[in-house]
């Protein structure tokens, strides 16, 4: 590949010539010449195509296009039938879902109505599929937020509404409809979330038996809390001689109410025990009379 030197007529310094240099070079620019010239050819025959199919307006009397008819809402049978009595060749391209019109129904065309296309040229279509349709997910105990995610993905328009409820508040409850109901989208859908347990204003339990204070807080909706024991109190063994929270103080239901009771705990147990004891002997007695 080096070029080769040559002597001048006036015996100077020789020349190198060029020959042989650059091969790849010119190589390669030869390969993109030929590839532009090819794309350059399809477009061309591409774009005289798409003239001679689809010539863009006619003159009067001219019978060698026909004018695109307006299938657009049209069923599909209906649609294969107006282009083919056009002169046409009715194709479908694909389909999509629409919540409006019903499956098979034309949604659009290509060429549109009115252009002209020479006879036996292909009318490209897209169907409708119909509305889509999705099962109700299960969002119960997700967040109010998770739960608005899911389903507005799924293509629903949800709607909140809040209720009181044990489970802790702003967590999703259950949907209206239920989970697992199939429905079309977009579709509202009503989606529940607690507020939390209902509100419970603690009674006065003070003065009252220990056995008695509790039947009264289970009645209320609280739960019993820690208890303790003053074996130096004045009050009768087993008075209730604190509370806290205190009375008129509001509380979730099933929130707990810790109580202070005078007496000594382990004369409490064994009364108890002993009380216990005897009401189920009396019980024993009764069965065998």
């Amino acid at each position: 590949g080096k070029g080769r030197e040559e002597a001048s007529e006036d015996g100077r310094e020789p020349v190198r010539s060029a020959r042989g240099e650059g091969g790849p070079a010119r190589g390669r620019r030869r390969a993109l010449i030929s590839a532009s010239a090819v794309l350059g050819s399809l477009l061309v025959g591409y774009a005289v195509a798409a003239l001679w199919l689809f010539p863009g307006e006619a003159s009067a009397g001219d019978t060698s296009v026909v004018q695109v008819p307006d299938v657009v809402g049209m069923s599909e049978a209906e649609a294969r039938s107006r282009i083919g009595e056009a002169g046409l060749e009715f194709t479908v391209a694909g389909g999509m879902h629409h919540g409006a019109a019903p499956e098979g129904a034309v949604l659009s065309q290509s060429p549109l109505p009115g252009q002209y296309a020479r006879p036996g040229a292909p009318v490209e279509t897209v169907l409708s599929r119909g509305p889509q349709r999705h099962t109700l997910p299960d969002v119960a105990g997700l967040s109010e937020r998770q739960a608005g995610i899911v389903l507005e993905r799924l293509g629903f328009e949800v709607e909140v509404e809040r209720r009181e409820d044990p489970i802790p508040a702003g967590r999703a409850i259950e949907t209206r409809p239920a989970a697992g109901t199939e429905l079309e989208v977009p579709r509202r859908v009503v989606l529940v979330v607690s507020e939390g347990a209902p509100i419970v204003v603690v009674p006065d339990l003070r003065g009252m038996h220990i056995d008695d204070a509790v039947q009264i807080l289970a009645e209320a909706g609280l739960d019993l809390g820690s208890i303790s024991f003053d074996p130096e109190a004045v009050e009768a063994p087993g008075r209730i001689i604190g509370q806290y929270p205190p009375e008129g103080y509001s509380l979730r239901a099933g929130d707990a109410v810790e109580l202070r009771v005078s007496g000594d705990r382990d004369r409490m147990n064994a009364g108890r025990e002993g009380d216990e004891a005897s009401r189920r002997d009396r019980d024993e007695e009764s069965e065998l009379l």
